[in-house]
C-alpha cells in the first residue's frame, strides 16, 4: 500500500499495462508536444505585433492595443480552447493504437517534437504577425481613426488567427472543442463592447470609448477580420493538406484508417495481418534465438526415444516445455515479454473464425508450446503499402 501511495502510477492488473502505454502514454506525449509548440507560437505571434508597432512609434514602448486587452488576451480570450485541446485531444483513436502497436514507436522517436518543428512554428508566427499587423495598417492608412480604433482590429484578427491555428492542429473535434472556441470569441466581443461603452475618459486624448461599437458598424472591419486570418493561415493549411496527402506519416494513416466504417476497417486490418503473416515462416523459437528451434527439437527427440512407452500428448508437451525452459530461460523470458498486440490483431475486434488469423496469434497463455508467431516486431513500420492505397487515405479524400 505504501509503494502504491508513493508511486506516480499504479495499476491493479498487468493486463492494464498495454492500454496504459500504447494508448494513454501515446496520447500524453502527443498532447504535451503539441501544446508546447503551440504555446511558443502563440506568445511569439502576439508579442511580434507589438514589436512591429515600435517602428512607427519611435521605439517608445507604447502599444496600439488597449492595456486591458493585453491583460485579458492570454488570461481569458485565448486560454480555454488550448486547455481543452491539451486535455482532450486524441491524435489516433484507442482501438487503432491497440490494433497497431507499431504507432507507439513515434513517441520513442520523438516525432511530435523536433527542433525543426520549433523553428517552423517560430517562422510561421513571424509571418502571421506580419499579416495581422500590416493588412489592418494599410486598410486604415491615411484615415482619421485613432490608435485604438486601429489597434482593436489588430487584436481581433490576432485572436481569430490564433484560434483557427489551433483548429488546424486539433485532431479530435467534440462539442466541447467547438463550444470553447465559440465561447472565447463571444467573450472577447462582450468584454470589448461593455468596456468601450463604460470608459469615456480612460486614456486621454485617445480613449477607447465606443470604439468597438463604431467598428462593428463599419463593413471594412468585417472584411479585414475575414481576409487577414485566411492569408495568415493559408501556408500552414496548405502544408498540412499536401503533407498529409502526399507524404503521410504512420499516425496520419492510422487516423484516416479510423474514419473508415467498422466493417472495412476490420477487413483491412485482417488483410494486412494475413499478408504480413505469410511473409514470416520462422518458428516461434527461431524468431528469438537461431539455435533454439533445433536444440528444442533435439531435446524432444531424445526425451521421446528414452521413454519406454509412448507418452500422452500432454506428457510430451510438458517434457518439451520443461527441457526448453531449462536450456533457454532467457529466450523464454523474451517470449513471455513479447507484447500481445504485436500481431496487429485484437481479440475483441477481429473475427475469430478466420483460420489464418488464428495461426498468426502465436503465443497463447493456455500453453500451446512452440507455435509459430507470424507478426511484425513492435519497432517495425506498419506495412500500409502492402494492402492499402495511400491515396485513398489522403486528407484531400
Amino acid at each position: 500500500l505504501k509503494a502504491v501511495m508513493a508511486s506516480d502510477f499504479a495499476i491493479p492488473r498487468f493486463r492494464y499495462l498495454e492500454k496504459l502505454l500504447l494508448v494513454h502514454g501515446h496520447w500524453c506525449y502527443s498532447r504535451l508536444a503539441n501544446m508546447v509548440l503551440y504555446f511558443f507560437y502563440k506568445n511569439a505571434m502576439f508579442v511580434a505585433l507589438l514589436f512591429w508597432y515600435q517602428f512607427y512609434c519611435g521605439f517608445s514602448g507604447s502599444s496600439m492595443v488597449d492595456q486591458w486587452y493585453l491583460i485579458f488576451f492570454n488570461l481569458l480570450f485565448s486560454s480555454l480552447p488550448q486547455l481543452i485541446t491539451g486535455v482532450l485531444d486524441k491524435d489516433v483513436p484507442a482501438e487503432v493504437l491497440i490494433a497497431v502497436p507499431q504507432l507507439y514507436k513515434s513517441g520513442q522517436n520523438m516525432e511530435a517534437y523536433q527542433p525543426h518543428m520549433f523553428w517552423m512554428n517560430m517562422i510561421d508566427a513571424l509571418y502571421q504577425s506580419l499579416v495581422c499587423f500590416f493588412i489592418p495598417y494599410f486598410t486604415y492608412y491615411d484615415s482619421e481613426v485613432d490608435v485604438f480604433s486601429w489597434g482593436t482590429p489588430v487584436t481581433t484578427i490576432a485572436l481569430f488567427t490564433i484560434i483557427l491555428h489551433l483548429a488546424i492542429e486539433t485532431k479530435t473535434w467534440t462539442f466541447i472543442h467547438w463550444s470553447s472556441c465559440i465561447f472565447s470569441i463571444l467573450l472577447f466581443f462582450f468584454v470589448a463592447l461593455v468596456y468601450n461603452a463604460s470608459c469615456p475618459v480612460c486614456h486621454p486624448p485617445s480613449n477607447p470609448y465606443w470604439t468597438m461599437e463604431r467598428l462593428m458598424g463599419d463593413p471594412m472591419f468585417y472584411f479585414t477580420c475575414i481576409i487577414s486570418p485566411v492569408v495568415a493561415l493559408l501556408p500552414r493549411f496548405l502544408y498540412r493538406t499536401l503533407q498529409g496527402t502526399l507524404f503521410p506519416t504512420q499516425l496520419q494513416l492510422g487516423r484516416q484508417l479510423s474514419k473508415l466504417p467498422p466493417e472495412i476497417r476490420t477487413q483491412l486490418l485482417t488483410k494486412l495481418n494475413v499478408k504480413e503473416s505469410n511473409r514470416q515462416t520462422q518458428p516461434f523459437a527461431n524468431s528469438f534465438s537461431p539455435s533454439l528451434g533445433s536444440n528444442a527439437g533435439d531435446s524432444y527427440k531424445a526425451n521421446h526415444q528414452s521413454t519406454p512407452s509412448p507418452a500422452s500428448p500432454q506428457t510430451a508437451e510438458s517434457l518439451f516445455q520443461g527441457h526448453a525452459k531449462a536450456e533457454h530461460p532467457a529466450a523464454r523470458q523474451t517470449a513471455a515479454a513479447s507484447p500481445r498486440g504485436a500481431v496487429l490483431y485484437e481479440e475483441n475486434k477481429l473475427p475469430s473464425s478466420a483460420g489464418s488469423l488464428e495461426r498468426s496469434v502465436g503465443f497463447h497463455e493456455a500453453g500451446h508450446g512452440a507455435s509459430e508467431v507470424e507478426s511484425l516486431p513492435v519497432g517495425a513500420a506498419f506495412p500500409w503499402s502492402s494492402a492499402v492505397d495511400q491515396a485513398d487515405l489522403g486528407l484531400l479524400r
